[in-house]
């Protein structure tokens, strides 16, 4: 009972700091919709709550595991972080949608493991922030935390890049240690990384940078005067008036009353916009079909899918031998599938041989199972997966008995064929393939 406590302490603390490293990794844009948006009369700083919410959301990650309950929790933390930072204008509503944006990610911390994504994006951010703040007044004095932060997330960044690079290259799991030697040689070079970062945020990069200029400025300036003969320079150009800023204008704050009307007016019209909204889309869904009908039917399986908390996801033949012949080759037929057209992407006619034409009868058959409603489980293998289906068809009360017999009959050749595709060293016979195209109707 211990060890379980702990090892549930110990899960919630990762997703907390987890939540509190992607809060820093956005936090340009959290220090701006403070600064433009946020009165000052807030009970609590808005940019305090978000980690709030987001680790709020962590904790109901088991409650909330389907999509439309992360929503609506999302949804009421962030209504709750707006009422503490005292956002209750209309110009304020950026301020909800950035603390239900963070509620959103703590929710789905515990199912998301590759994050570079994440810092690739926060990168982007601090290096746009670091060039606009130093030129905006208001933003000026969140330079310098912006400086540390940035460094802060730069050292996570590589950090958790190259932990998952270690891994992965030495086939090792989450859970168990990196080889020794490995480690060591490894954080050798991740400290010498995080040295030059350091010099670099605490200027270093700058003085160097400033004393290349002006060397290369005396070095030009000392051979204009040596082919122009005269010793003298000119004196620099006076800077141009500053023109004074206009005094702001005084406003007054409207009354009670009339803050009461417009927020009961703001209720009332988003009460009648809702209700409209929601008998058109019922009167579409009843009396429309085709594509507006399979649109609805997947956002509502979108919204009803389970969250996973371990994802270990099946992978299908995973090399990690490398070859120039191969990668040349790849890249070319990355950009020819490019430029191509997305219909001529993936074509029957567009296979080579029986192994591939099996291979694109799986992936067509799997994605028409999906269109029909299934929801795909990507830890399962292609055997397991055919079993679920399997039961999802028993479960369907529309489906016929002679359907079920046909279908779980193409099903189980199909499978015969992609394990053959897929481990046997003989082809496929490409008659029988076709066979087996026209069964399944793909």
């Amino acid at each position: 009972m211990n060890a379980l406590a702990s090892g549930s302490l110990i899960t919630a603390l990762r997703l907390w700091l987890s939540c509190i490293v992607e809060w820093l990794l956005f936090l340009p844009v959290w220090i701006v919709l403070q600064k433009y948006l946020q009165s000052g009369d807030a009970l609590l700083p808005w940019i305090y709550t978000l980690p709030l919410v987001s680790m709020t959301g962590a904790l109901l990650r088991q409650k909330c595991n389907r999509k439309w309950k992360q929503l609506l929790a999302a949804l009421i933390l962030g209504a709750v972080a707006g009422v503490l930072a005292g956002a209750f204008s209309l110009k304020e509503i950026p301020l909800f949608a950035g603390a239900a944006i963070c509620a959103y990610l703590g929710t789905t911390a515990a199912g998301r493991d590759n994050r570079i994504r994440f810092y690739v994006a926060g990168m982007a951010v601090y290096f746009a922030a670091t060039i606009a703040f130093a030129r905006i007044p208001l933003l000026q004095p969140s330079v310098a935390g912006l400086t540390w932060s940035g460094s802060l997330c730069l050292i996570l960044a590589l950090l958790d890049s190259n932990t998952s690079h270690l891994r992965y290259s030495s086939f090792s799991g989450a859970g168990s240690p990196l080889p020794a030697g490995l480690r060591r040689h490894n954080r050798l070079f991740v400290l010498l990384f995080i040295a030059v970062a350091a010099a670099l945020a605490a200027g270093a990069g700058k003085a160097l940078g400033m004393l290349i200029w002006h060397a290369a400025q005396a070095f030009f300036g000392w051979l204009g005067r040596l082919f122009s003969g005269s010793g003298e320079t000119e004196p620099p150009e006076a800077p141009p008036p500053v023109m004074p800023e206009m005094p702001a204008a005084e406003t007054q704050e409207p009354g009670l009353l009339s803050m009461l009307l417009d927020y009961a007016f703001y209720a009332l019209g988003a009460a009648v916009l809702a209700v409209v909204l929601y008998y058109g889309l019922r009167w579409l869904y009843r009396n429309t079909g085709g594509l507006w009908r399979r649109f609805i039917d997947s956002l509502l399986s979108l919204l009803r899918r389970e969250a996973i908390q371990n994802n270990t996801a099946y992978r299908d033949e995973e090399k990690s031998i490398f070859t120039w012949e191969k990668t040349v080759q790849g890249v070319r037929d990355y950009w020819r599938n490019r430029l191509a057209y997305p219909s001529r992407r993936d074509r029957w006619d567009g296979m080579n041989g029986g192994r591939e034409r099996t291979r694109w009868l799986y992936r067509h058959w799997l994605n028409a199972k999906r269109a029909e409603g299934y929801l795909q489980r990507n830890y399962l293998t292609p055997q397991e997966t055919m079993a679920d289906i399997a039961e999802w068809n028993a479960g369907r009360k529309r489906q016929r008995k002679n359907e079920a017999a046909s279908a779980a009959a193409a099903s189980a050749e199909l499978l015969h064929f992609y394990n053959q595709a897929r481990y046997g060293e003989a082809e496929l016979s490409e008659s029988e393939v076709l066979r087996l195209k026209e069964k399944l109707k793909l």
